[in-house]
C-alpha cells in the first residue's frame, strides 16, 4: 500500500463529507485513524474505539442460522411457520429461512424499524422528525418491544407483497428480525446470548455486543447530518437508537479490532465456527441484485473486483456508516467504521482495497458505459417512487437531462442505460433500475406513486 497516496484520497473524502471520526483497518497490519471519536474534546479514533456496525450484523445472522443446520436442528429450506407458527401475513406460507437470508421472501420494505426504534426516537426527537420528512408513521402506534410485538405488527398492517417469495430482492430489516427469533426458539438461548456464546466469545471479539448500556468511554460519540437547516450542519446526536425485536437485523456495536478478528471466518475456511462447506453458502451467488452484483446471505458478492472476488456488507443506522470487506483470494479482510449516517465508509475502505491491488483509488471496479435515452425512455423513469421505510424518490426531467431529488437534494444523474441511472452519493455511485413500476434502488424496491 502506498500510505501517502491513500492517506490523501482518504483525508479529502473525510473533509468533503464532513465526516468526525473513522478507522481504516486491514489485516496486512495497516490501521489509521481520522478525524475524532468525540471531536468536542478531541478524542482520536483508535483501534477500540467502539461504533455501531449497523446492517453488518447480518452475515453473523445467517452465520448463526447456517450453524444450527450444521447441528441438525433446522434447514434453510425449511418454511418460517415451521419455526415460527404464528405468522400468518399474506404470503407467509411461502417464505423459507433460505428467503429470509437473501431478501427474497417479496415482503416489500416497511416502516416496523421505526417503530421498534420508537422510545429511542422519541427521547432524541427523531421520531416526529421523520414524519415531517415523510416517514408514514402513526404517533400513536405503540412501539414495537417484542418479537410478539413485531408478529402482531407484521400480521395485522395492511401491506402487499412485493412479489411471490423466491422470485425477486428487495431488502427487509424485519425478514432478519424473524430469524433472530428463530434462533432463539431453536436453541433455546436469547439471541444475544446465542451470538456471545456461539460467535463472538470464540472469535475472541471482547469487544463486540448488543446492548448500548455497556457501553463505556471507549465509545464513539454520534453525529448526524442536521437536513432541517437551511446550510446543513453536522451536530452530536446523543442517544444510541435501540430495538431489541430487531436486534438480529443490525444493532451491533463493535470495534476494527475485533471486525478484524471475525474476518477470520472468511480467510480461514470458517473461523473455527462454521465448517468450510457452510463458508461456501455463506457466499454463494444466490440471487443477482445488480449487473454483476451477487447477494449471498448476508453479504454481497462482486465476483471480479479488479480480476479478485470481493465480498463485502455495509451498515447504516443514526451515528453509523460501516462497511465491512475481503478479498479472499488475496487472504485480505478489511472494516471502516464511522460515527455519522452517511459517512463514505464504502469508498474509504474501497480505497484501501485498491491500494492494496496497486490499482488508482479514484477507478471503478464496475464501469457504466453512457446511454443516450430516447424522450420515451425519460417519461416512463420520471416520477415518484415510495417506500414505507421511507424512501421517497423523485426522478425528474429538465432540458433532456435527468435529475433525481433525495431529502431537499437536487442531484444530476447519468444515464448508463435504457432503465438505468447512476447517481453520485456518500463517495461512490449508485445504481438506479427501473423496472415496470418500481425503481430498484439501494437494494430496495420502490413502487411508483399513481398520478
Amino acid at each position: 500500500m502506498n500510505k501517502k497516496r491513500y492517506e490523501k484520497f482518504a483525508k479529502s473524502l473525510v473533509s468533503t463529507h464532513q465526516t468526525p471520526g473513522a478507522i481504516v483497518a486491514l489485516t496486512n497490519g495497516y490501521k489509521q485513524g481520522f478525524g475524532y471519536r468525540d471531536r468536542e474534546n478531541q478524542l482520536p479514533v483508535m483501534t477500540d474505539t467502539v461504533f455501531g456496525i449497523g446492517s453488518i450484523t447480518k452475515v453473523m445472522t445467517c452465520i448463526a442460522i447456517l450453524q444450527l443446520q450444521e447441528a441438525g436442528k433446522l434447514s434453510v429450506d425449511d418454511l418460517i411457520q415451521v419455526h415460527v407458527p404464528e405468522v400468518t401475513f399474506t404470503g407467509s406460507k411461502e417464505i423459507t429461512l433460505h428467503h429470509l437470508m437473501t431478501h427474497t421472501s417479496g415482503m416489500p420494505p416497511m416502516n416496523t424499524l421505526f417503530y421498534a426504534n420508537k422510545k429511542s426516537m422519541e427521547q432524541d426527537g427523531s421520531f416526529e422528525l421523520q414524519i415531517k420528512l415523510g416517514v408514514p408513521l402513526d404517533q400513536e402506534q405503540e412501539s414495537i418491544d417484542s418479537y410478539e410485538d413485531l408478529i402482531h405488527y407484521l400480521n395485522t398492517s395492511e401491506f402487499d407483497m412485493l412479489d411471490q417469495a423466491g422470485q425477486s430482492f428487495s431488502y427487509s430489516n424485519d425478514g432478519y428480525a424473524l430469524l433472530g427469533m428463530v434462533i432463539e426458539r431453536v436453541s433455546g438461548q436469547t439471541y444475544e446470548q446465542y451470538m456471545d456464546t456461539h460467535i463472538f466469545q470464540p472469535l475472541g471479539m471482547k469487544s463486540t455486543f448488543f446492548d448500548p448500556a455497556k457501553l463505556d468511554e471507549r465509545a464513539a460519540r454520534l453525529y448526524g447530518l442536521d437536513v432541517t437547516a437551511k446550510t446543513p450542519i453536522v451536530e452530536y446526536t446523543p442517544g444510541w437508537w435501540d430495538a431489541p425485536a430487531m436486534w438480529a437485523a443490525g444493532y451491533i456495536k463493535s470495534t476494527a479490532a475485533d471486525m478484524l478478528r471475525f474476518g477470520d471466518v472468511f480467510l480461514t475456511y470458517g473461523g473455527g465456527i462454521i465448517r468450510p462447506e457452510s463458508v461456501r453458502a455463506l457466499t454463494a451467488h444466490q440471487i443477482e441484485i445488480q449487473p454483476g452484483i451477487y447477494y449471498g446471505y448476508g453479504v454481497i458478492i462482486q465476483p471480479d473486483f479488479f480480476g479478485t472476488t470481493l465480498i463485502e456488507h455495509g451498515g447504516s443506522i443514526k451515528g453509523v456508516a460501516a462497511q465491512f470487506s475481503v478479498l479472499p483470494e488475496k487472504g485480505i479482510a478489511g472494516v471502516c467504521l464511522t460515527n455519522m449516517a452517511g459517512a463514505p465508509s464504502e469508498a474509504l475502505l474501497k480505497g484501501a482495497l485498491q491500494s492494496e491491488l496497486n490499482v488508482d483509488l479514484e477507478q471503478k471496479a464496475i464501469q457504466y458505459e453512457d446511454y443516450e435515452l430516447m424522450a420515451l425512455d425519460r417519461e416512463q423513469m420520471a416520477g415518484v417512487y415510495k417506500s414505507n421505510e421511507g424512501q421517497i424518490v423523485t426522478v425528474y426531467e429538465k432540458e433532456e437531462a435527468m435529475y433525481v431529488e433525495m431529502q431537499g437534494a437536487d442531484i444530476p444523474a447519468r444515464p448508463v442505460g435504457k432503465q438505468s441511472l447512476t447517481i453520485p452519493m456518500h463517495g461512490t455511485d449508485y445504481l438506479l433500475q427501473f423496472k415496470r413500476d418500481r425503481l430498484h434502488f439501494a437494494f430496495r424496491q420502490l413502487v411508483k406513486a399513481e398520478e
